[in-house]
């Protein structure tokens, strides 16, 4: 039984300060009685506070990285519990301050489980990405020395021409080009190969044999003289007549594709013969495998 807290009160603060207080005889007795008989009562709340305040101690040390802002909290309550020898109106009053703290105390605790769980998530998730990254870029660079390789042997196995001026390599956009002038391969107007090309695309023929993965392009372009239907019509034959060619000469028809851009795709202002035979020309265009780059970017 808890006993009166006033009354309490006023007989402490009267030993304690000397204030004559009037009573009677028989109050005196009874509440004196009543004193004695919560003693034990007031010594195991005491015990039950300490019990507390080293509860508090332990659970507001666990979230002391994540709860900084409870520490001037957790001091106070280690004031208040280390006071528990005064008053009893004291430390009530001080008792719901120090449950509110293990209260905010265990929140601050469990936002900072849920917080650290979400991180390990993040850091999971960024690792995932980063292993994915490190293979794509392995791939990539594995694929891009392939075509490299490919590139150089084309370069290798096309020089002798290529210094006797009968074709030009160069990139466009990425893409490696074998240009052929169409006055070596054709005549003017026409689109069967002249007999005397044969070992020019015989030649290109075995450079794009080595590189049996890759796509090629082969594009007829024309300069500006005549209409543009009749322009895309010869362009087009022409790129078809290489093709064939190629085909003959043993390069997979699957590889080959044709194309005819009439004079729409010119390499130098068509205000010149010599101009205007520079856009004459077929053009072999290595292809990218798209799929692959495709899979690349996932």
């Amino acid at each position: 039984m808890i006993w009166n807290c006033t009354s309490a009160a006023l007989l402490a603060a009267a030993a304690l300060t000397g204030c004559g207080v009037a009573v009677s005889q028989q109050a005196y007795d009874r509440d004196l009685a009543a004193m004695r008989q919560q003693a034990d009562g007031l010594e195991a709340q005491k015990r039950a506070c300490g019990e507390r305040a080293a509860t508090a101690e332990a659970a507001l040390s666990a979230c002391r990285d994540t709860a900084a802002g409870a520490t001037r909290e957790r001091e106070l309550c280690k004031e208040d519990l280390g006071n528990t020898k005064k008053v009893l109106d004291e430390c009530a009053s001080r008792s719901g301050g120090c449950a509110k703290s293990l209260v905010d105390c265990q929140m601050a605790r469990l936002k900072g489980e849920d917080d650290l769980r979400k991180l390990q998530a993040d850091l999971n998730a960024a690792a995932a990405d980063r292993d994915r990254l490190l293979r794509d870029h392995k791939a990539l660079a594995d694929a891009l020395q392939k075509v490299q390789e490919g590139v150089s042997k084309v370069r290798e196995r096309l020089d002798r021409l290529v210094a006797a001026g009968k074709l030009r390599i160069k990139e466009r956009g990425g893409f490696l080009v074998i240009e052929v002038s169409s006055d070596i391969l054709f005549d003017l107007g026409k689109a069967e190969v002249k007999p005397a090309a044969r070992p020019v695309l015989a030649e290109i023929a075995e450079a794009l044999k080595a590189l049996a993965d890759r796509r090629v392009q082969i594009a007829g372009h024309t300069d500006d003289t005549g209409g543009d239907e009749v322009n895309w019509r010869l362009s087009t034959d022409r790129a078809l007549a290489a093709l064939r060619e190629m085909v003959a000469m043993g390069v997979s028809a699957k590889a080959l594709s044709a194309a005819g851009f009439g004079p729409h795709l010119p390499v130098a202002p068509n205000d010149s013969d010599a101009n205007r035979a520079k856009n004459r020309r077929v053009e072999f265009l290595l292809v990218p495998d798209l799929g692959e780059l495709l899979r690349l970017g996932r």
